[in-house]
């Protein structure tokens, strides 16, 4: 009878300490939200197709939804990317597509060489939510220019699994121990033509500094370096700072191994050991079988 009891327990406890584990992961999107903004590619040239999409998140069904894209706007106050809906969305993803061709003669509609935003803006209700994405428009076709991004879209990238980008803080290594955004690796700019070789050039490689000089030297570096997908976070680590997002030192993102303890990240939970659920099961059914003989 004993043995039951204590194997009994032991399962008990298995299960509750596994599900308080479970319940530390973070719950999915709980209201209406934009997931991702993308466009078929990031630098255009005069008479090119461009196509957008937008993945939205409803909570629930919902009708009367409006939904408005707009952007690159020109030195005459025109807007060359316009797109305005009212539709209704099913709980869950929608993704919503749809193409725009650039002006045949930049030049002749204002369009100037360097970076152009494009504000999409989800309505319901009372709810409002926008995300921004970020383009190049260069004078010919086949050139390569950095695209300057915001920090919001940097975030919006960073947090999507599919983002295929590569975070690069070019400050000094001492203020990227002291703080740094989560995932980034430490390139520091006064020896970064060198360190930049171990940059993969089929990756996007979204480059910050303190305030934005840092990194707009280093995307210089980059493309004449070979390298095309390469952006620039628009006022970096401070307005990143402004915008009261997150952000980690070294030592918590890297804690020491023997340490043992929760990683405290801002957001989120994560047990420093990989496997620790298993772990802990295996030594659970270890007791168990010992008590079982010794019965």
């Amino acid at each position: 009878m004993k043995r039951h009891i204590t194997i009994s327990l032991l399962a008990v406890l298995l299960v509750s300490i596994c599900s308080s584990a479970h319940a530390a992961t973070p719950s999915s999107v709980s209201s209406l939200e934009i997931l991702s903004f993308t466009t078929d590619k990031d630098i255009y040239s005069a008479k090119e197709e461009m196509t957008l999409n937008l993945t939205i998140h409803a909570p629930q069904d919902l009708s009367e939804v409006l939904i408005t894209v707009e952007g690159v706007l020109s030195k005459k106050g025109v807007n060359y990317v316009t797109y305005s809906s009212g539709m209704s969305l099913s709980a869950g993803e929608n993704i919503i597509t749809f193409a725009t061709t650039l002006p045949s003669c930049s030049a002749c509609a204002g369009i100037s060489q360097g970076t152009y935003y494009i504000e999409a803006t989800v309505a319901h209700g009372g709810d409002v939510v926008k995300a921004t994405h970020s383009i190049a428009i260069t004078s010919g076709p086949n050139q390569v220019i950095p695209v300057n991004v915001t920090v919001e879209e940097t975030r919006r990238i960073g947090d999507s699994t599919l983002n295929g980008m590569i975070l690069v803080d070019v400050r000094s290594k001492t203020d990227y121990d002291a703080a740094h955004i989560k995932g980034a690796v430490s390139l520091p700019l006064a020896n970064f033509s060198n360190s930049s070789a171990v940059l993969n050039k089929s990756d996007k490689i979204v480059v910050y500094s303190e305030s934005g000089a840092g990194s707009s030297i280093a995307t210089g570096i980059l493309i004449e370096q070979g390298f095309e997908r390469v952006y620039n976070v628009v006022g970096g680590f401070n307005a990143w700072n402004d915008h009261g997002y997150p952000t980690v030192s070294t030592t918590e993102e890297n804690p020491p191994e023997a340490s043992g303890s929760m990683v405290s990240i801002p957001g989120e939970t994560t047990p420093a050991a990989p496997g620790f659920e298993l772990a802990l099961a295996l030594v659970v059914l270890a007791v168990a079988s010992r008590v079982r003989r010794r019965a």
